[in-house]
Formats: C-alpha cells, structure tokens, sequence
C-alpha cells in the first residue's frame, strides 16, 4: 500500500466509517495506478497519483474531526487535497505514531463495530474482517490508522500551540447563552415581507366571539365527518394526545404508566379515559378532515349554508348548540358532544385549543411548524442560526408572545414564546473557571479554521488528475 511522505499520512480521535458514498471506483483505480504519474502540485512540488488516490481512499473510508463528510464531487476533492497537505505537514513537523497508538485506535474500531474476537489473538478472523468490511488487506489498513492517528497529532499540536486572551467577560456571556433557556414555535419564510405578513396577521386583535367560533365550526366539520364515515387514525390521535402532555410538561410514560395517565386525565378534565380518548380521536379527526377539504382530497361539505343558517335563526352559539342534535338527528355518536357550548369552551381551554390566526394556520399544516425544544441560547444561535440580539430579546417576551419576523438559518421566521428560564448570575463565580477553559477552546478552534484556510491558500494547490 502506499505511504505519503515516507511515513503516510495521519490523524484520528473519533472516526466512523463513511456510507455516504462508495469506493468502488477508487478500488479499482488503485489497481490502475502508474508509479510515475503526478496528481497535482502544491508548494510547486508534485504529488504522485499513489499518494492521492491512498488519500482519496482514507477520506471516503472513514470520517475525522480535522474535516466534514463529502457531499459530492468537489467537496471529495477539497478534502483529498487537505488530507494530502496535512501529511505533508505532519512529515514537516516531524510528527510520529508508535505501533501502540495505532494498535489502540484500531482496538476502538473493533470495538465500536463490536466483533467477537480480538485483533491481537486472532489473526485469521481479523484479517477477514478488514478485507470484507473495508476489501484492503491488512497492511494497508494499518497504514490508514497510521495515517489518520498521525493527522490527529497534527491537529492538536497546532490547535494547542494557539493561546488566545480569554476574559472574565467571554466566559460570563457564554456562560449566559448557555444558561439561559428558551423555547419557541416557529413557522420558516424565504422572505421578509410573507414573514412580515404573517406575522401581523398573527398579533391581530382576536374577536370574542372567536372561542364560539372555533367551536361551531368543529362542530360542523365533526358532523360532516361523521355523515362520511370519515374517522383519524389511532396513531395521529396518539400524537395529538402526547403534545398535549408534552405542553402540559407531565414526567411519565402515559403508555406504560396508565393510572398516572387516567388520574391526569381525572385532574385536568374530570372525566374517565374513555370519554377522553373519544375526545381527542374528534378533535384529531376534525383536523384531519380540514386538511383533506383544503387540499380538495374530500367534496365540499353539502348544503354547508344550512349550518349558517341555523345559527342565524337561533342567533347566538350558545342557543344554536342546545338545538343542533335535535335538529340534525343524522349526528352519530362519534360526533364532538358536550353538554353546551360553554362546556366545550372549558374542554377546549384546559386542551389548549384555542383560536386565532397563528393556532388556525397551524390546525391546517402543523408540519409547517417547528419547536426546537426547551433549549439554551447558544443551541438556537448555532444551530438555528438566531441572531444573539433576537435571542435574547426574546427572554424579555410574555408566555404566548409573538416575536416579529428575525434571520434563522434558512430565511426568517416569525415565533411564538412558548418557555422562558433566565439564567441565574450568581451561579456564575462556581463555574467560571470551567467557562475560562471552554471559551479558550472556541478560540483555539477558530484560530484553527483560520489556520486551515490560510495554509491551503499559501499551498497554491494545482490539480492535473482527473
């Protein structure tokens, strides 16, 4: 097998084996591979087709902290060229692996894809397993572990020779995004001005007559569902029944822990599991059955006037909802049923199904709407791509706020403050020397970036292969 700079080419903590992409065709050509041919150059000297496709072997083989996982052709490429700069480095630098090292990284391997035998006592076996999972044979293999044990060397040696000013104050405010905690529910928009839209539309005055309303119409679209048969299925109601207790915030396991569920039941809506369940298969079946209306899966809904005239007549909800059973006697009992609509509106409050234009749009799409989860700051700012201005301004919202349209990683999005915990300053002095050591850390790895990018600009990398 090949070596890249007498001694390969190296670097690995943690790697995992890479399925994203196949290598046959990268068999094939080491095959193929003339001794003379030159890959490509940089720092003006040439690198040979053996160094290369050994190279372009290990980075589609197995994964590194030094580097990402290629998603297509050009970024293979990228990473094969900084494979073959960092072992040239390391040769450099005169950096070196002992056979316990790389005996060490390969016992993890094994381990990690949990053999039944040991490497060291049983050579057949071990030897078969490399050629059947990764089809090189043993030397090679050990060459690659040499190669990425060696790039690991080299990334620590440089991260660690970075000594960046860390102050009282970095490690205060990473201490903040960490410990403070937000969660929101948010809807994406690839423009500001839909975003700004929906937003207004969100925060607009809600009519008091919008609780009778809401109820009215699961009413009608209850019935209508009823008339067809029409019925969700036990799965979505599951899911309708666990948001519930998850916004409820409850801690066990309804499922398996059915008399906290039943008393939970009996406390929150005083009434027996059964009733409950029917319930909630209505409501899920209602929106279900909206769904398919909108997007003209089901028929519009008969003589739907019939229902708005029968309201007009008896004037209020209220009245309407004493004499609807009466009046259409077609209703089956899988019908939404309270006693009035008063009730109903008690049902409804204590099950968070409430109106207005943010609820109603998410009745129709929930998939449309994201919860991160009850998170920290930090995790939203990076992961979500907030902004730390919104982030924290956020923590200064009410419970059930909307915040106006802000940058997200993808676009913008407009939320809804869902849970608010401020961190406590004065927890702050007993961990702020872990804080101290964590910011370093950040610093070290940016510098180390850095470092990355302005080494493969100086390399002046040149490609001749193909």
């Amino acid at each position: 097998m090949y070596k890249l700079f007498s001694k390969g080419i190296a670097g690995l903590i943690v790697f995992c084996f890479i399925a994203t992409m196949n290598i046959s065709s990268v068999l094939a050509q080491d095959a193929k591979i003339d001794e003379s041919q030159v890959a490509g150059e940089f720092f003006g000297m040439p690198v040979s087709a053996a160094n290369y496709y050994f190279a372009k072997r290990v980075v589609m083989t197995f994964g590194a902290k030094w580097r990402g996982t290629p998603k297509d052709e050009a970024e293979l490429e990228d990473l094969v060229w900084q494979e073959l700069l960092f072992s040239y480095e390391a040769f450099n630098r005169g950096i070196t692996v002992s056979d316990q090292e790389i005996d060490a990284e390969i016992e993890k391997i094994l381990q990690s894809n949990k053999v039944d035998f040991s490497f060291r006592v049983d050579k057949e076996k071990y030897q078969q397993w490399v050629k059947d999972t990764l089809g090189v044979p043993l030397d090679a293999f050990r060459n690659q572990i040499e190669h990425l044990v060696k790039l690991e060397k080299l990334r620590t040696q440089i991260i660690d020779g970075f000594d960046p000013e860390v102050t009282e104050a970095d490690a205060y405010a990473k201490f903040l995004n960490e410990y403070n905690t937000l969660m929101v529910e948010l809807k994406e928009f690839g423009d500001i001005e839909t975003a700004q839209e929906f937003y207004e539309k969100s925060v607009a005055p809600i009519s008091e007559k919008a609780d009778d309303q809401l109820i009215w119409n699961d009413l009608i679209y209850s019935y209508a569902a009823s008339l067809r048969k029409f019925k969700a299925q036990d799965a979505d109601v599951d899911k309708t029944i666990e948001t519930l207790l998850r916004n409820d915030e409850v801690s066990f396991k309804w499922k398996e822990e059915s008399d906290k569920y039943h008393q939970w039941i009996k406390d929150k809506f005083d009434m027996n599991s059964a009733d409950f369940r029917n319930h909630m298969t209505s409501l899920t079946t209602i929106d279900d059955f909206s769904r398919k209306l909108l997007a003209k899966e089901q028929p519009e809904i008969e003589n739907k006037t019939k229902f708005g005239d029968f309201l007009k007549k008896n004037k209020t909800v209220s009245i309407a909802y004493n004499f609807f059973f009466d009046t259409f006697e077609s209703a089956g009992p899988d019908v939404l049923r309270f006693a009035s609509a008063n009730q109903a509106k008690k049902f409804y409050a204590k099950a968070g199904r409430v109106p207005g234009f943010w609820e109603d749009e998410k009745r129709k799409d929930p998939s449309a709407f994201k919860v991160p989860g009850f998170v920290a700051l930090d995790f939203l700012i990076h992961m979500w791509g907030f902004t730390k201005e919104d982030a924290y301004k956020m923590l200064d919202e009410q419970i059930g706020a909307y915040y106006p349209p802000s940058p997200i990683y993808k676009g913008y999005g407009v939320f809804k403050i869902k849970k608010i915990r401020k961190a406590d300053p004065a927890e702050f002095e007993s961990k702020k020397e872990d804080y101290l050591k964590k910011v370093k850390m950040i610093k070290q790895y940016d510098m180390y970036q850095q470092w990355v990018d302005d080494y493969k600009k100086k390399a002046v990398i040149k490609v001749y292969i193909k």
